[in-house]
């Protein structure tokens, strides 16, 4: 799946779910954590990757497991 990154519009995305990205884009981590995730409603990821700038992010909808593990 191919999402647009735009400055009016930055993404967070799971660090699972991340593939790559083009374009003037700049990536940081950030909590995932959450008051939601407090009470067990949140989506469970202690990072996120927010993105932003202009060009795209490539993520696909089911996780996979990443080299370094769950984050």
């Amino acid at each position: 799946m191919v999402l647009r990154v735009s400055p009016q519009y930055p993404l967070i995305v799971d660090p699972g779910a991340y593939i790559a990205h083009q374009g003037d884009v700049r990536q940081t981590f950030q909590s995932g954590v959450t008051f939601r995730t407090l009470f067990g409603e949140g989506g469970g990821e202690a990072f996120q990757i927010r993105f932003e700038g202009d060009g795209l992010v490539y993520v696909q909808p089911s996780e996979r497991n990443t080299i370094a593990g769950d984050l």
